[in-house]
């Protein structure tokens, strides 16, 4: 493991750039077409296997990954493993309530992420770790649960993998106000002895290993996970995941490999309000903010806090997402890391 602090020398943005949509934006994911293109390669149909040689050399993310340069075999690679993963990403969609999911965003984001990371696995001394930070609202969740679900099924060796949050270590809620925290989010609001203890135990071979849980919707810690075996591949998301803060940087010490999503903060406010307000309907109002707790969380707790503690945490990610306001991948940056001691 390293600390991923930014040595600087750092590649630069590297950007889709296929036919502008009718609003504007560009984009390799919400693109039908490029939907159909994918699908019909992945069912062996030549002509569209030669354009997607093309479309693999200009995904941004591919490129900051594996660098610009394409073997004959690259393009079979990816398609096989996109065939692989097409059930289980689905099935982990669904679960999601992610209607329609597009098979662009598991070939251009989730398939390179996947191969990348199952490589890092393979030759990795102990778990590997990945850190998944962001915003609130950016997609970090939703990204570690595919990968969590797709990475054992890429590899040769089947991989016990864990997916869990920083939201599982939340003190609970009676204990934060007594702290003098009205709001969950900044630092203080977690359990750090937890966490300390939690990031411990990845070192230890074999055992059973206790994972934190909490429901976010009703603020209340849930009953440990218990695995039977620490698993080879733990996949790690939270706002803060990659600070420095003191405690926090424990995680950020072991981690081996961090993604960063960065969503302007006009687009983090809107989908975290639409993920509240969805909340809110699918339960009959009984967990998640009413319209003016979120606003109140929002403007005391949240924004400032992703001002603070989360957007100074690219500068220490391996791999930066640059994402749209439609959710698409607008560029990726790949940063060169160095091992340093604290």
């Amino acid at each position: 493991s390293f600390s991923t602090v930014s040595a600087v020398s750092e590649t630069a943005w590297t950007s889709h750039n296929p036919t502008p949509r009718h609003d504007g934006m560009v984009s390799p994911v919400n693109d039908p077409a490029v939907d159909q293109l994918i699908v019909a390669a992945s069912r062996g149909d030549t002509k569209a296997r030669l354009s997607m040689s093309r479309h693999l050399s200009g995904n941004p993310l591919e490129v900051a990954l594996f660098g610009r340069h394409q073997t004959p075999g690259t393009v079979a690679a990816r398609l096989h493993l996109f065939h692989k993963l097409s059930a289980e990403y689905a099935r982990v969609m669904a679960r999601l309530e992610i209607s329609h999911p597009s098979p662009a965003f598991l070939f251009n984001i989730v398939v390179p992420i996947v191969d990348f990371l199952a490589a890092r696995a393979a030759t990795a001394p102990g778990p590997l770790l990945v850190g998944i930070g962001g915003g609130a609202g950016a997609g970090k969740t939703t990204l570690s649960h595919l990968l969590a679900a797709c990475l054992p099924i890429s590899m040769a060796t089947r991989q016990r993998c864990l997916s869990l949050s920083l939201d599982d270590f939340y003190l609970p809620k009676d204990e934060r106000l007594r702290l003098g925290y009205k709001w969950r989010t900044p630092p203080g609001t977690h359990d750090i002895e937890r966490l300390v203890s939690f990031v411990a135990a990845l070192e230890r071979k074999g055992g059973a290993v206790s994972v934190p849980r909490n429901d976010l919707g009703r603020d209340q810690p849930l009953e440990n996970e218990v695995l039977d075996k620490m698993p080879n591949i733990c996949i790690f998301d939270g706002a803060m995941v990659g600070t420095r803060y003191p405690g926090y940087d424990v995680l950020t010490r072991r981690i081996d490999f961090l993604i960063y999503l960065d969503v302007p903060f006009a687009s983090l406010k809107q989908w975290r309000f639409a993920r509240e307000r969805k909340l809110r309907e699918q339960s009959g109002g009984r967990t998640g903010f009413s319209k003016q707790e979120m606003q109140a969380f929002w403007d005391e707790s949240l924004g400032p806090s992703i001002e603070k503690w989360v957007v100074p945490n690219k500068a220490n990610a391996d791999v930066v997402l640059r994402i749209g306001q439609g959710r698409d991948i607008l560029g990726a940056r790949r940063q060169h890391s160095r091992t340093e001691t604290v």
